[in-house]
């Protein structure tokens, strides 16, 4: 047999990477970015790391395990505030807009988040940072606590409708809007009369103005004028 038709030794292979959780993690990022949620699962990360799934829990405790693991790695991304009471409205702002293209960038991962409120390392230092920046506000700490929370589903909710409406919203909104306009308005008058202003908006504007709703009506609510 001519040498050169032989199957190379296995000596002769690249060497593997060794296995941690970051190169888990890694490849599991990889997959949830290029196939979504679903295709991640503990075979599949081994098959793209060259092992078996049972190697991956030394590392992680599983699926679960893992989506925690990767919920921690995109939370870890997020810059965080020095809460500042001059400015803690803008750095609300700010921390909400990171916190979102953070997750609307990794498709299901919220769907995850809204499952089971994360508890790692990284979200709870989001928590945390919220939580400062609002306070920073004058915020009563009760209304602070709950505001943090109502300021997480936000966050998850419009990550989750971009997950879900991937596709060109401009067409979607026009294809609403013909639905509104097109009802009878003796049945719908309120519909057909503000058709174009329920469709206004891109996902941005519409979730900057309802962070702005909830932080008014917070101060409204602590007859506070701090802005």
């Amino acid at each position: 047999m001519n040498p050169a038709s032989r199957h190379r030794s296995t000596r002769d292979r690249p060497a593997k990477a060794p296995l941690s959780e970051e190169a888990v993690v890694d490849a599991a990022l990889a997959i949830l970015r290029s196939e979504g949620l679903a295709a991640v699962t503990m075979r599949r990360v081994a098959a793209a790391l060259d092992t078996g799934a049972a190697s991956l829990y030394v590392y992680v405790s599983g699926r679960e395990g893992l989506l925690q693991a990767m919920q921690d790695r995109i939370f870890a991304t997020v810059e965080l505030e020095t809460p500042d009471p001059t400015r803690w409205r803008a750095q609300l702002h700010a921390l909400l807009a990171r916190m979102h293209r953070a997750l609307a960038a990794h498709p299901g991962i919220a769907a995850t988040a809204m499952a089971e409120p994360p508890t790692t390392e990284a979200a709870l230092q989001l928590v945390e940072n919220l939580l400062g920046i609002l306070l920073a506000g004058g915020l009563d700490p009760q209304d602070a606590a709950w505001a943090a929370d109502i300021f997480a589903l936000l966050v998850n909710y419009a990550a989750i409708e971009a997950d879900v409406r991937r596709a060109d919203r401009r067409e979607q909104a026009d294809e609403l809007y013909a639905t509104f306009t097109g009802l009878p308005p003796d049945r719908f008058p309120l519909i057909t009369a503000h058709a174009a202003r329920l469709v206004a908006g891109d996902g941005e504007e519409r979730f900057r103005v309802a962070i702005d709703i909830v932080i008014d009506g917070l101060l409204a609510r602590a007859g506070g004028t701090t802005r």
